[in-house]
């Protein structure tokens, strides 16, 4: 990456925060009280599994409608087979029966949609209680990554962009020890649908040379697609090995190695 870097934008949570054993949680939390409870070891398992890059394939789409099985090895075979492999962005945008396997959370939001335990609001009382269980565990954010972050924001343009509400979003900072860090912080973005206008409303200049701008995420589709698709560049952080990779310019899996990517970035900026 070279010093004609004028805008960048972050994502939150699995980029400036990492969590990679929530989903044990979450899993717990939508399979408590329905018949699949009991069962919820070997859910867990697959998404272990999922994860690890042995079972479906992270970073495609896959069709949501519910199915009706009777045992977990049903679920899973229907799963697999929910796979969408020759879907492209521009068509995915207008396909409300779609999700993209980008991250963790949307891991285990494709499982509860397919069991239909989503409904009702339920998925979004499962969303607040594990956020809930994970301050209670604690949540501590990276205090490398958060001083490189600011030193960047010396040189360029630093915008977060959270799809979550303002108040949740600058709830999730406040814990992280982040609440200072971030200039400018996009809230309710609606990525990716609605990325590009927001980015457009805080500068209505910033693709003028979209060169210039950077996305940092862990969800390709969300996150970094936009972006490439206006001619911008990437960074994709990624946590877990063997699964499928996004197109990006750069990849990176921990918190620390996005610190010494800002450093340097940092310093490039600074000399360029």
């Amino acid at each position: 990456m070279d010093q004609n870097v004028r805008t960048i934008i972050f994502d939150l949570d699995g980029t400036i925060y990492q969590n990679v054993s929530f989903h044990r949680t979450y899993l717990h939390f939508l399979l408590e009280g329905t018949p699949w409870a009991k069962w919820e070891t070997s859910f867990v398992e697959f998404v272990d599994d999922v994860f690890a890059g042995k079972k479906l394939v992270m970073n495609r789409f896959f069709q949501i409608e519910q199915v009706q099985v009777a045992t977990p090895h049903e679920v899973f075979v229907a799963l697999e087979q929910s796979i969408c492999p020759s879907v492209r962005y521009e068509e995915a945008l207008t396909r409300p029966d779609l999700i993209y396997l980008g991250d963790a959370w949307a891991v285990v939001t494709f499982l509860g949609e397919k069991l239909g335990l989503l409904e009702d609001q339920r998925g979004d009382v499962i969303y607040r209680r594990v956020r809930s269980h994970m301050e209670q565990e604690g949540m501590v954010g990276n205090h490398r990554l958060k001083e490189a972050i600011y030193n960047l924001s010396q040189h360029c343009k630093v915008i977060l962009m959270s799809n979550s509400y303002e108040a949740t979003a600058k709830e999730f900072l406040r814990q992280l020890g982040y609440e200072d860090v971030f200039p400018n912080l996009c809230s309710s973005a609606n990525k990716p649908f609605d990325m590009v206008p927001k980015l457009e409303e805080l500068d209505p200049q910033v693709f003028a040379e979209p060169e210039t701008v950077l996305s940092i995420g862990d969800h390709a589709y969300n996150d970094l697609m936009p972006i490439k698709q206006k001619g911008g560049r990437t960074v994709w952080i990624n946590p877990f090995q063997d699964i499928e990779r996004p197109e990006c310019d750069v990849e990176l899996a921990s918190l620390d190695e996005l610190a010494g990517f800002l450093d340097r970035l940092t310093v490039d900026l600074k000399t360029g």
